[in-house]
């Protein structure tokens, strides 16, 4: 008897659990439609206003993330960005973390890839693949962020992964190595 009643008990806890999940997860999401910050890492070109909860331009970092855009799409080439932005110095965005200070390292391809599908920089929150109005300003306007998106998928090609090929070579499959 008292283990079918702490069985039952424990089933309970769990269903509170996942509530509570699931109440959570309504909640930030709501927000979001909202267009409210609902927190993480705080983009490049902006800060947190803490009291208010809204993300608020950086003036200095917006002037380089309009550069990251601006040089992205003179250059087409993420690579390129990258090794201009660190020749002249520039480096990511630096927080006070719980472990220290994080950021505040040389930009990479994947640092620039980020920033330029962030929609943040349009003012937008995207939640759920839908944007919707942020409340925080925008740094890019429409057109720019357009205009590098579209270089952007210019700039993609497939790659032909070889393992898919159904014939590689005239001796694929026969030779093995020992």
């Amino acid at each position: 008897m008292g283990r079918l009643t702490l069985n039952i008990l424990l089933s309970f806890a769990q269903f509170e659990r996942e509530m509570i999940s699931e109440r959570t997860k309504d909640k930030m999401g709501a927000a979001r439609k909202k267009g409210r910050w609902v927190g993480g890492r705080t983009p490049l070109g902006y800060d947190l206003d803490r009291l208010n909860k809204k993300l608020i331009i950086n003036p200095k970092e917006a002037e380089l993330v309009r550069e990251i855009f601006r040089l992205y799409f003179e250059k087409k080439s993420f690579l390129k960005v990258t090794h201009e932005l660190n020749t002249k110095g520039y480096r990511t965005k630096q927080i006070q973390g719980k472990k220290g200070l994080l950021g505040g390292v040389p930009f990479k391809n994947t640092n620039i890839q980020m920033i330029i599908r962030n929609a943040t920089y349009l003012g937008k929150v995207d939640y759920d693949g839908k944007l919707y109005p942020g409340l925080h300003e925008a740094i890019i306007d429409e057109g720019t962020f357009q205009k590098v998106r579209e270089q952007m998928k210019q700039n993609t090609h497939e790659r032909n992964v070889s393992k898919n090929r159904k014939f590689q070579g005239p001796l694929s499959g026969i030779l093995r190595c020992a």
